[in-house]
């Protein structure tokens, strides 16, 4: 009967360290192709520096950075901040938090003018808009301001 008992107890330690094991390895989103559920091997959004200040983030000469032409996009870092900006055209960007409204995981992938998240896959179009889940919100838009080379983002 003890051993009956010992193998009962070795099998759960077992079944357990394997889906403890399991869920970990999901949790770090898998990847490996563009539309698994971790978004693997999508392109990285290049970075580009910024100031914080007083509730806004500044780029300063935005024509030697990421983005500098139309159609361009970037994730923009600041200190805490963490924005991803799009060049729509001309003096026009657009801006959005860079954390993802499914498990606030920093999107950081950028691939067919859409936003990737790499944990789980959500993809968001150059509006902020999810294009495909598991996100179910839109990402947080900032307004910005564009005058002398000089991008200003309020957040």
């Amino acid at each position: 009967m003890d051993n009956l008992k010992t193998s009962r107890r070795e099998f759960c330690a077992h079944a357990i360290s394997l889906v403890t094991v399991a869920s970990i390895l999901e949790g770090c989103g898998g990847g490996g192709s563009p539309t698994s559920p971790g978004g693997g091997n999508v392109p990285a959004l290049p970075t580009v520096s910024g100031v914080s200040a007083g509730g806004t983030v500044t780029v300063n000469n935005v024509s030697g950075t990421a983005l500098a032409n139309a159609g361009s996009a970037a994730l923009v870092q600041a200190g805490s901040n963490n924005i991803l900006v799009t060049r729509a055209a001309g003096d026009t960007f657009n801006a959005f938090t860079a954390v993802c409204t499914h498990e606030q995981n920093l999107i950081t992938g950028f691939q067919s003018n859409t936003f990737v998240c790499p944990a789980h896959g959500s993809q968001f179009n150059t509006s902020g808009s999810v294009v495909q889940g598991p996100a179910t919100r839109n990402l947080q838009r900032f307004n910005t301001q564009f005058t002398n080379n000089v991008l200003t983002i309020t957040v």
